[in-house]
Formats: C-alpha cells, structure tokens, sequence
C-alpha cells in the first residue's frame, strides 16, 4: 500500500513539473527521460526501505539502557485527611497573620497577660 502512495506522489510530481514547463512556455522534455527519472526515484526507494528492514536484532543495545534513562517526576500522594489538616493550617496562618496586621500591639499585649 505505501508502494502505491509513492507512485501516486512520483507521478503527481511529474505532471506538476510537465504543467509548469507549459505554462513557462518552455518545451516538454522527452518522456524517456521522465520515466528514466521516475526509475531511479523508486531504486532510491526501495534502497531505503530495504535499509530500514535490514536492523541487526543482534547487535541492539540491552532495553535497560535504552530505557532506563528516562525521568520521572516523585509524586506525593496525600490522604483526605491530610490536606485537609494541611488547609485548616494554612488557613489558620492567614488568620493570624491578618489579625496580626490590624490589632498588632494589643494582639501582643493579649498573649503576654495569659
């Protein structure tokens, strides 16, 4: 099927090309040296494809190293309960850091006569 695709792409190009000599006002070339053109085109591809499938199962590196490099991110997991004491903190916090902000000295004072 991917054969097909190419030779549908191999002859889509060809025709671009011959339309665009046309419209140039220049000859069309030989149809010899066109189909010659399109020969070597699917040489070239099949080399290609035959490279890909020629792949050393031998000689290929152990999966370990091949992924044993990658990166993960640590996660916390948190319980309901603990985020929920963590917001109840924070809260709390801001809480205390407002009041502290409004009645400062008298806040202080408070604290030192318990």
């Amino acid at each position: 099927m991917e054969n097909k695709t190419k030779e549908a792409d191999d002859q889509a190009s060809e025709l671009r090309k011959l339309l665009d000599e046309v419209e140039n006002g220049q000859e069309v070339t030989n149809l010899e040296e066109t189909t010659h053109q399109r020969k070597e085109a699917e040489a070239d591809t099949e080399k290609k494809s035959n490279r890909d499938l020629n792949i050393d199962i031998l000689n290929l590196p152990p999966r370990k190293e091949v992924h044993g490099s990658t990166k993960t991110h640590t996660r916390l997991k948190m319980s309901n309960p603990s985020k929920r004491f963590i917001t109840v903190a924070v809260l709390l916090v801001v809480l205390f850091v407002v009041m502290f902000y409004f009645w400062g000295e008298e806040l202080l004072d408070v604290v030192e006569n318990m």
